[in-house]
């Protein structure tokens, strides 16, 4: 054993180079298995944080489309209150937006906005709120709050929460009071669940509690046991008149809280939180390709080790050594390597996650919080130490020791045909993920460049809040103004742009019902966003003070419809309407989505807190934003605001695809890292065994180039075969992701042979690379040597 240990060494210092880069390429194998499966296992194990979560139970309508799971406040009541399976219930309003609070510090008040989500004071039993300091049931007096424990720390350090008092600055939806108390804190749910760390409060009792018209709320219900479900849903549709909500063919149906996130209802995540099932496999499979292409590359390495251990082992076998004894040795000489690896793998997950160097890794890497995938990922090194180690352990002692003695098997042809096989798995996953991370790229980048029917370069994002804009919006529009870089600034009450969906009306045209965005803006959003009017008129001041409302629709409502400008248009409310004109068709949610139906209206009824601020071409950014800060300063010295351009708006509305994006490329490059210190490892050897070779071609007059490119030949052989095998299984791959976009980008020949240009050059580089020196040395001393 001893003289096995011996031999080892003394090859790892002769090959230091390819030793620690398989060492290396193990550990950053587990490390990114570790990091993936850390994320896979958060995205399936979605919404299970709560100890309740099997039996509650999300109240949809039987019809497809968003609004089956936005209902009306009656209909929920009635819901609830339908059956004695019902433990508990309450109604959740996903469109809420943050609202200006402040508390008094030292005297002083401290502004910061955060959202108060309005719902029955059941919600902590139907949740089983993790709380932490008050009592759950608080909720139970209108005017108490709970807020997660991030917000007490930021508001009051270490101070109890309970009993603090917060103001809301401007009008809570569903809330009579301005003044709140803090009834109770709770732990901050995790990342992977649909209620989000807000502040939580009792929905007024009289607040549109009798509306079957008004649908604005999710429902969620908890159940005494999940095989109550089909009675709760039977009970209720055939006693329940689904008239009153004008819906007579509909009926309910109960989904699970943890179906929800893979439903792939809410592809922005701003009213579910939603995941994708292909995307959530992709990525497991990936971190096992990672693991398969990280043993092949030890396999290689040991197998490719065989020549130069073979005599010395065998040497021991005639000595008496039995085949048990020295396989098992180079069997757990192959198991410690990747259990040194996997102990690196943990060093690099651990300081990957204090740097948080991963920002689109959405779980939590803490190597504490993560033990079962800490667990699973030792025994994979374990497995892979035993799988890897197995072949070269059996192989190296399945020669008769007299003719192992008598000569060198280092170009065995079963040794390099299965060399061979490994790599070129190696050279098929890497060109499969660099044609994947190529069209993930292009896709992200055509959904950038798309034209969105409007000029949003230059245009700077405020959130005003509702009380800021009633009672200051003239100072604030003449403030900005006065900045000579400021064009116009222009309103709207959603910010556009941001999500996949808005607040959405039907109307009746030409006897004809359809449904379409309802967008209230400002008389010049249009002029300020640039959007082209190409029917009838743009809006006008007075249109803000006419009694009636005024519309612009987009070319997709007034194709779809046929409407002509100046026709009558009551849709919204009792109030008369009218259609003054048409704009070219916008974009104002992701590419996910097809072609949609939008009217804009111009009203002064409603706020419109979503400040848009046109700068002039050639304006000094940083200035103009030091003049937008320091104009709202002057209104509100305590208004906590942000400034955002659109590039920060479109990074969050496609930050899914761009967090698997930066995911796959990032592990496409790993894979093909591991697989080119595979063909380093493997060509160093196999130079080492050619030397003789090399040295008898190189007297009988081989040049330099000769050499070179018959060791390049064999390779690009073995590339362009790769190739063909994962060019069609790439091409299905990304053909299927694609169909997730409504609009997208072509399949580009190129693409596929740029992956496999890259492949062959780097292949090449590194064979060129470490033949160099061979195809170089003196054929003497390589055949005195041999």
């Amino acid at each position: 054993m001893k003289t096995i240990i011996r031999n080892f060494l003394s090859v790892l210092r002769r090959f230091k180079m390819a030793t620690v880069l398989n060492v290396a390429g193990l550990a950053v194998a587990f490390a990114a298995f570790i990091v993936i499966f850390v994320q896979v296992n958060f995205e399936r194990n979605f919404d299970k944080c709560h100890p309740t979560a099997d039996r509650v139970f999300r109240v949809d309508l039987s019809e497809a489309g968003a609004f089956s799971t936005i209902l009306p406040r009656a209909f929920i009541e009635d819901v609830i209150h339908s059956s004695p399976h019902i433990e508990a219930g309450s109604l959740i309003n996903p469109f809420l937006a943050p609202v200006y609070f402040s508390v008094m510090e030292n005297g002083e008040k401290r502004g910061f906005r955060e959202t108060m989500q309005t719902c029955h004071p059941d919600i902590t039993r139907l949740f089983d709120f993790p709380i932490i300091e008050g009592t759950a049931d608080c909720l139970n007096e209108p005017e108490k709050v709970i807020i997660p424990q991030s917000l007490a720390h930021k508001l009051f350090g270490n101070e109890p929460a309970v009993g603090k008092a917060i103001r809301a600055e401007e009008y809570v939806w569903s809330k009579e009071r301005q003044d709140f108390v803090v009834g109770a804190v709770y732990r901050d749910f995790p990342g992977n669940t649909q209620l989000r760390n807000v502040i939580y409060s009792a929905i007024d009792a009289q607040y549109s509690l009798t509306n079957y018209q008004s649908s604005n709320y999710v429902c969620y219900v908890l159940l005494d046991n999940v095989s109550s479900a089909q009675n709760v849903t039977d009970n209720f549709n055939k006693h329940f008149d689904f008239s009153k909500i004008d819906r007579s063919d509909q009926k309910i149906k109960l989904v699970p809280l943890t179906d929800i996130y893979y439903l792939n209802e809410d592809h922005d995540g701003n009213i579910f939180r939603s995941g994708n099932t292909e995307a959530t496999m992709l990525l497991f499979w990936i971190a096992l390709l990672v693991i398969i292409v990280a043993a092949i590359n030890f396999t290689n390495f040991s197998t490719a080790l065989t020549p130069l251990r073979i005599k010395s082992i065998n040497t021991q076998k005639v000595l008496g050594s039995s085949d048990r004894i020295l396989r098992g040795s180079l069997l757990v000489e192959a198991i410690v390597i990747c259990m040194v690896s996997w102990s690196i793998s943990l060093f690099i997950v651990w300081t990957l996650n204090e740097t948080a160097s991963l920002p689109f890794i959405e779980a939590d890497l803490s190597i504490s919080d993560n033990l079962p995938v800490i667990f699973l990922s030792a025994l994979v090194a374990l497995l892979t130490g035993i799988i890897a180690g197995l072949y070269p352990a059996f192989y190296i002692t399945s020669f008769p020791p007299a003719l192992v003695l008598k000569g060198s098997f280092g170009l065995s042809p079963s040794g390099r045909k299965l060399r061979t096989a490994l790599i070129s798995i190696q050279f098929v996953v890497s060109i499969m993920l660099i044609i994947g991370a190529s069209f993930m790229r292009l896709q992200n980048n055509y959904m950038r460049s798309f034209s969105l029917g409007f000029d949003k370069d230059q245009i700077a994002i405020v959130e005003l809040g509702g009380q800021l804009y009633k009672e200051h919006r003239d100072t604030y529009i003449s403030r900005l103004k006065e900045y000579p870089g400021i064009e116009d600034v222009a309103f709207s009450m959603q910010k556009l742009g941001s999500r996949d969906g808005y607040s959405t009306n039907g109307g009746e045209y030409k006897q004809k019902q359809f449904q379409y965005f309802l967008l209230p803006v400002s008389y010049n959003f249009l002029s300020t966003m640039g959007i082209q009017v190409t029917g009838g008129r743009n809006f006008q001041r007075s249109d803000a003070q006419s009694q009636d409302l005024t519309y612009v629709f987009n070319e997709a409502a007034r194709r779809d419809m046929n409407m002509d400008a100046g026709d009558l248009f009551g849709s919204w409310g009792d109030r008369v309407g009218h259609i003054i004109g048409f704009s070219e068709n916008v974009k104002f949610t992701s590419l996910r989505q097809g072609e949609e139906n939008i009217g804009f209206v111009v009203t002064d009824d409603v706020s419109l807190p979503i400040s848009y601020i046109r700068l002039k071409a050639g304006t000094d950014v940083h200035a103009a934003v030091e003049h937008i800060r320091k104009t709202l300063a002057d209104i509100d010295s305590s208004f906590p605001f942000d400034i955002e351009f659109y590039d920060t708006v479109f990074n969050n509305l496609y930050h899914r695809e761009e967090n698997l994006r930066s995911m796959i490329t990032m592990f496409s490059l790993l894979a093909i890292i591991i697989s080119l210190v595979g063909v380093f490892g493997l060509v160093v050897f196999e130079t080492q065994y050619r030397r003789k070779e090399i040295g008898i071609r190189k007297v009988h007059g081989a040049t330099v180039g000769e050499i070179l490119a018959m060791f390049n030949k064999t390779y690009f052989r073995i590339v362009a075969i790769c190739f063909v095998l994962a060019a069609p299984v790439a091409w299905y791959g990304v053909k299927t992701w694609l169909e997730n976009f409504a609009y997208k980008t072509p399949m580009y020949w190129w693409v596929f042979a740029v992956a496999f240009l890259i492949v062959t050059i780097v292949t090449m580089a590194t064979v060129t690379f470490q033949n160099w020196k061979a195809a170089n040395a003196d054929p003497v001393d390589s055949l005195k040597n041999e």
